[in-house]
């Protein structure tokens, strides 16, 4: 007897099992969510309310139908909330027919039981973590019913142009509502950034719910309908990365002197990197130098790397001084970074996404700014001369 084979077959059954149980719960739901007031106002907003059918209809364009994803949903075999939240889009595909088509879906919780469920009620299961990236060639409906906030940022960082802002309508927590609430910390700032500017150019339709609806409490905050008032064809300010980038370094420049403030005993110190890559018989070289509070260097390093990438050179600099200072060497309590290399400062603070090659470094970075009061900014080449002279010729003077 194989009994390998035999509890392989029996986790398979009760997979199987559990997902037959699941599509009956779930098709029982869909009667009691049809007849809630919170679906029912739905419906009827997207029969009657003018301004609902008239973004729907500019989305859609010459297309028939407009494409559903499905994030943020969680898993259905564990959750009813979630099971709730599925049975409102399977109902609009149903009543809408005429102009919602497929639907997509993905989340990291989805058990083996869920995919089941999913694929036999006709929806498409993704396999690959876009963590909310999807970038949109065609009209599309975005359904995320509980997001975490930085998800919502990265929808919106995946999109961020005209041509495709105006192919998406997104259906998810209010973007007023969570601005309202929503912690500014580094995990959700790129967030917060990205719903102030694109409010301006939204068109949020709240559902309409009350607190004696049985269902509405599913919903973790209120719910809306947004559509984004953009021409395909004509550049707007958000279509343009650098004023974005702009307010993200000056938010970060805030919040670290008022910390510093907070604080004035506090000693801090600033690093200034510097690393360029080989070229022809010179070798790859890279930077740091440390200066108190008044500007007096009083701690530097310098070494060769081969490498081609200026930017590698250069994370290999911040990474040798970070390291440094986490082993107390020197202290830094606070540390401000400053680098000349804009692509490096975006990579540390989290845009865009590092290149493969840069990527193992990066996460090694990430692990020493967890411990440490750290902040990375942008300077011209003129305020970084002295990390610069280091590099390639091994000189350093004294003062800022």
């Amino acid at each position: 007897m194989n009994f390998g084979e035999d509890m392989e077959s029996n986790v398979d059954f009760h997979i199987k099992d559990e997902a037959e149980r699941l599509l009956k719960e779930i098709e029982l739901l869909k009667k009691n969510v049809e007849n809630s007031e919170l679906y029912s106002e739905m419906r009827l907003d997207l029969k009657q309310n003018k301004t609902l059918q008239k973004h729907f209809f500019r989305i859609l364009g010459s297309h028939s139908h407009v494409q559903v994803v499905i994030y943020g949903l969680g898993s259905i075999e564990y959750n009813f909330s979630s099971q709730f939240q599925l049975a409102v889009a399977l109902l609009l595909k149903r009543d809408f027919s005429n102009c919602i088509g497929n639907i997509e879906i993905y989340d990291p919780c989805m058990s083996p039981a869920d995919i089941i469920v999913f694929e036999k009620l006709g929806l498409k299961v993704l396999t690959i973590d876009e963590n909310c990236k999807k970038r949109v060639q065609r009209p599309t409906m975005f359904y995320m019913p509980n997001p975490y906030c930085y998800l919502v940022g990265n929808l919106l960082g995946a999109n961020w142009s005209s041509s495709c802002l105006s192919q998406i309508s997104l259906l998810t927590n209010s973007f007023c509502e969570t601005l309202s609430q929503m912690q500014r910390t580094s995990h959700n700032l790129e967030t917060a950034l990205r719903l102030e500017r694109i409010l301006d150019v939204t068109t949020e339709i709240a559902i309409k719910t009350s607190k004696n609806q049985i269902y509405a409490s599913l919903f973790s905050t209120e719910i809306a309908w947004h559509f984004f008032d953009v021409d395909p064809n004509i550049d707007i300010d958000i279509d343009k990365p650098g004023c974005y980038w702009l307010d993200m370094q000056r938010h970060l420049e805030e919040e670290f002197l008022v910390d510093m403030e907070k604080d004035i005993m506090t000693s801090w110190i600033k690093l200034n990197i510097y690393g360029i890559g080989t070229k022809g018989d010179q070798p790859g070289r890279y930077s740091g130098i440390f200066k108190d509070e008044k500007g007096k260097c009083f701690d530097r390093y310098r070494g060769n790397i081969d490498v081609e990438d200026n930017v590698i050179a250069g994370l290999e600099a911040l990474k040798i001084g970070l390291a440094g200072c986490v082993e107390g060497m020197p202290i830094a309590q606070k540390l401000i970074v400053e680098s000349d290399d804009v692509i490096l400062v975006h990579y540390v603070n989290g845009l865009p996404e590092p290149n493969d090659t840069a990527m193992h470094m990066v996460s090694e970075i990430f692990d020493l700014l967890k411990r440490l009061t750290c902040a990375v900014y942008h300077i011209y080449e003129e305020a970084n001369e002295a990390a610069r002279d280091l590099a390639l010729r091994g000189e350093c003077s004294n003062s800022a």
